[in-house]
């Protein structure tokens, strides 16, 4: 793949990560993978921490780019297939998902790593919080719940296996559904 620059090194460093391991990151594999000397690596970054670094606000800067939106118009099930189908998206976009493992892959070894899973996690609680509230319902423990099935979905996709994230949620506006009648 002959391509230079600067956004296809950090393209390559993330997919390096997140295919085979911050270990293969070195300008050596860089320079292989791209097709261009190691002397055209170090004309855009002195260092692999400085690729690294890179590597994060690049794909944070292309998380944020997807917007995280909610559609909150319509009954429980409508509300939640809209939330789940919006996420599967982004976490199975080809364009984020080397990010998504790579921050995954690292956040117990790498505190930009760590702090990019923290707030992912957290904007998802975030939105799962207000998709309850505006459906009515407020229980901490349900919110907790929908929240970790979209987590496991994520962990899902970068682990490579399908799940039918749609479907859960739909079953999950079951349960919400039938919470709010019993009360």
């Amino acid at each position: 793949m002959k391509i230079g620059g600067k956004d296809a090194i950090i393209e390559a460093a993330t997919g390096l990560i997140a295919f085979s391991g911050i270990d293969r990151l070195t300008m050596q594999t860089l320079s292989e993978e791209l097709g261009i000397s190691k002397a055209s690596i170090y004309h855009w970054f002195s260092s692999k921490e400085g690729i690294l670094e890179a590597v994060f606000e690049h794909g944070h800067r292309k998380l944020m780019e997807k917007g995280f939106r909610l559609e909150l118009e319509g009954d429980a099930e409508s509300v939640l297939r809209k939330a789940a189908e919006r996420w599967s998206r982004i976490f199975s976009d080809d364009g984020l998902l080397p990010y998504l493992r790579t921050v995954f892959s690292l956040r117990y070894t790498d505190i930009r790593a760590e702090e990019e899973a923290r707030a992912l996690t957290l904007m998802i609680r975030s939105q799962v919080d207000v998709i309850m509230s505006s459906l009515g319902e407020s229980d901490a423990f349900l919110s907790s719940l929908f929240s970790a099935l979209m987590m496991q979905h994520l962990e899902a996709v970068l682990r490579g296996e399908d799940a039918d994230i749609v479907g859960e949620a739909a079953a999950f506006a079951s349960l919400i559904t039938s919470h709010i009648d019993s009360r």
